[in-house]
């Protein structure tokens, strides 16, 4: 299931998308109880030719912008 991002600029690979979606994958081998981090992202975008696509890749490798509201 995938979380409205939409309010959101994907940065990826020093490029800036506008995000759709994404998907928050877990590595649960982990035997601690602490909060667990996404290890893997999957993530539904815009590309600069406006064509929808997507992209999984290792969690550090996403920044996220929140969209300024207009006034």
């Amino acid at each position: 299931m995938g979380i409205d991002m939409s309010n959101y600029k994907m940065i990826y690979k020093e490029q800036v998308f506008n995000v759709l979606s994404i998907a928050l994958f877990f590595n649960h081998n982990s035997e601690e109880k602490k909060v667990n981090k996404p290890t893997f992202i999957e993530a539904v975008y815009i590309d600069e030719s406006i064509e929808i696509k997507t992209i999984k890749d290792e969690a550090w490798t996403f920044q996220f912008i929140r969209r300024q509201a207009k006034d």
